[in-house]
């Protein structure tokens, strides 16, 4: 690996240099040289030269490299052939960072055991990679003869995404590594993997002109009618805990009002292709589904907007998974040409888009909080080379003491 010293500008210029492709024309006549096998071919091409023109050995050189290509070739192609492959997960839907389980179903037809199987492209893509280099979902070192094997492990998939993106490939390259033989998984079940969710406590400070104690807009608040009593839950205020019910059950409990019907927020996410490193375009996603999960906790009727999509968040789980599966379905890279809604006027809107630096910005416009000025907005920077989870969790600063309570 070479190591490049200088200005950003040298750096740049000489991993453009590394990485540009000048001759994409003759890539056809050289793509068979990608495989080790290639370089055996031309190895045996030599052999035949010299044993031809200038000693015998050239001749025994030559047919012990065909006899290597030829086992490279044969038994990899047999192997991916004989086996029959089922993956399975065992949950439909997943977030980032959390574990999930796979169930392989392998039945090996050969009197003989398998060696060197692998499934490439099934959850193979990662954040930090941009050459998106093939590292096995799954590798087995050994499969029993005329046997189903079944195997059962867990990984955590690092990039939202719907899961195969592409065409899942059984793989084997034993014995010599020379060459690889695929074939094209057909049993598997998909899988969605969702953006990563910080917790955040409190709740937002929106709140419509009204009181609403049914409907669509009810939320719970501190002032209004006496509702109920409910268990705590992380960011409720000290003087909302009822003492005496507490008391008489043995857990912390708080009394729920009524409260001012909450607006319907637009939230914005911009989603747009960058130039940057899509891990940026990854935290501010992982950012907007945490703000988006905390207001639609708290039943504030949401309208969402990413890209050139817009959705009318439900309600329950069903809104959940709407909220969830369109972060998902954007590109690791972003969308290109993805125009950004521009927020309604006199509306409350949630914008969350990033600097030049790469960070996270969310511009918050409530009309209802302050009439007097023009634009209504407020600004939060959430820094990605310092916690995100810190960030988020003190995001909305509503609830201060909520830490008290334990």
């Amino acid at each position: 690996m070479a190591i490049v010293h200088g200005a950003p500008e040298d750096k740049r210029w000489a991993v453009r240099l590394l990485t540009t492709d000048f001759c994409p024309w003759a890539n056809r006549f050289v793509y068979w040289l990608k495989e080790p096998v290639g370089w055996f071919v031309l190895a045996t091409a030599a052999s035949v030269i010299v044993g031809m023109y200038f000693a015998p050995i050239g001749w025994t050189m030559a047919v012990t490299l065909v006899s290597v290509i030829a086992i490279g070739m044969l038994w990899p192609a047999i192997a991916v052939r004989v086996v029959a492959c089922s993956l399975t997960a065992a949950q439909e839907q997943v977030h980032e960072d959390e574990s999930c389980e796979l169930r392989l179903a392998v039945r090996n037809r050969l009197p003989l055991p398998v060696w060197g199987l692998a499934i490439e492209g099934f959850l193979d893509r990662s954040n930090q990679s941009d050459d998106h280099t093939d590292v096995p979902t799954v590798a087995l070192a050994f499969v029993r003869a005329l046997a189903t094997s079944t195997y059962r492990f867990s990984i955590r998939p690092q990039l939202r995404g719907r899961y195969p993106d592409g065409d899942a490939v059984l793989t084997c390259s034993f014995p010599f590594g020379i060459w690889t033989a695929k074939r094209k998984l057909n049993d598997l079940s998909p899988i969605t993997v969702w953006p990563k969710i910080f917790p955040i406590t409190g709740q937002t400070a929106m709140t419509g002109r009204r009181v609403a104690e049914t409907g669509q807009g009810n939320r719970v608040g501190r002032t209004g009618d006496f509702i109920g009593v409910r268990e705590y839950r992380q960011g409720d205020c000290l003087r909302q805990v009822n003492w005496i019910a507490t008391a008489r059950s043995g857990e912390l409990v708080v009394t729920e009002r009524s409260g001012p019907q909450c607006p319907g927020v637009h939230l914005i996410v911009d989603v747009n292709q960058e130039s940057q490193n899509p891990a940026e375009l990854s935290d501010r996603i992982r950012v907007a589904a945490s703000v988006m999960a905390n207001l639609h906790q708290a039943a504030v009727p949401l309208q969402l907007h990413v890209g050139d999509r817009r959705i009318h968040v439900r309600r329950g789980w069903e809104g959940f998974v709407q909220m969830m599966d369109a972060l998902a379905d954007v590109p690791a890279d972003g969308c290109v040409d993805s125009p950004t809604a521009i927020p309604a006027r006199g509306h409350a809107s949630i914008m969350i888009s990033s600097d030049n630096h790469g960070d996270v910005t969310v511009c918050i416009c409530d009309p209802s909080q302050n009439r007097r000025l023009s634009d209504g907005h407020t600004h939060r920077l959430i820094c990605r080379d310092r916690d995100l989870a810190t960030q988020c969790l003190s995001f909305w600063t509503e609830v201060r003491d909520a830490t008290l309570v334990a």
